[in-house]
């Protein structure tokens, strides 16, 4: 059986060119379609494109959920899926393809829920390879852990675990730090300079309105920062990661002043 997992995880999307190990031929794009908070829970919808130059068909994706899966959909049709709300023990929202995903080929809708909020979270995905002699070794020896020596990995939007502190200032403040993180050049979710300037003074508004009392305030102000990301989505300085992520994280801190 120890051929069977080494297949299923065989990958991942390449965060640098230079992962060439067998299943990690893969370079994938990942569109959030939406992100909606219910009360505690973050249910999230994304698209998974198996771009053009991949070198294999993509077997696999899966997104981190520190805090558990409380529900996974399976595609249809689902005779050409598997799911999984955990891998190796470790939870995380997992989707197998059992049909293949070939090269310019993009999944249905994957949908998942966690409870949280949302995140900048780790994905991984993995390409489809023939084993090589050799590969299908004793049930007795112990398989390397594939998120570690079989894939390559990058970041989307996921749920994390609510933070100790979830007063409106605390949470201003974690908006304010993901707004950064998306401007950086690591993630690059929003391009405009400009704009990243824009959001911050925004929530550093809505923070001073809070602090005096003036919640009504502090909500327009906020308003006004999903209305930039709108416009930079719309112009395409701002990817549907760095949409749906700010956008639902402003709302959910509006709806508790």
């Amino acid at each position: 059986m120890k051929w069977i997992e080494a297949a299923l995880v065989s990958a991942v999307f390449p965060s640098s060119i230079m992962a060439q190990n067998p299943g990690q031929k893969v370079t994938i794009g990942v569109q959030v379609s939406s992100v909606v908070a219910r009360s505690d829970t973050i249910g999230i919808t994304s698209v998974v494109t198996n771009l053009g130059n991949s070198q294999e068909s993509l077997v696999r994706y899966s997104v981190d959920a520190p805090s558990g899966v409380v529900i996974i959909h399976t595609p249809v049709p689902e005779s050409e899926w598997i799911v999984f709300q955990d891998f190796r023990s470790r939870p995380m929202a997992f989707w197998g393809i059992l049909g293949l995903l070939t090269p310019g080929s993009s999944t249905p809708a994957l949908y998942f829920e966690s409870v949280g909020l949302p995140g900048i979270l780790t994905y991984w995905a993995g390409g489809k390879y023939e084993l090589q002699p050799g590969d299908d070794l004793p049930e007795s020896t112990p398989i390397p852990d594939p998120l570690t020596t079989s894939m390559i990995t990058g970041k989307t939007v996921g749920v994390e675990p609510f933070p100790p502190d979830r007063t409106s200032p605390a949470l201003l403040a974690r908006l304010r730090t993901l707004t950064q993180s998306t401007c950086n050049a690591s993630l690059l979710w929003i391009t405009s300079a400009t704009l990243c300037s824009q959001l911050v003074n925004d929530i550093d508004q809505a923070d001073v309105h809070h602090a005096n009392g003036q919640n009504a305030l502090a909500k327009d102000v906020l308003i006004h920062y999903a209305g930039l990301l709108l416009d930079g989505s719309n112009t395409g300085s701002v990817t549907s990661s760095g949409y749906w992520l700010l956008k639902t994280n402003a709302e959910i801190i509006s709806a508790g002043l």
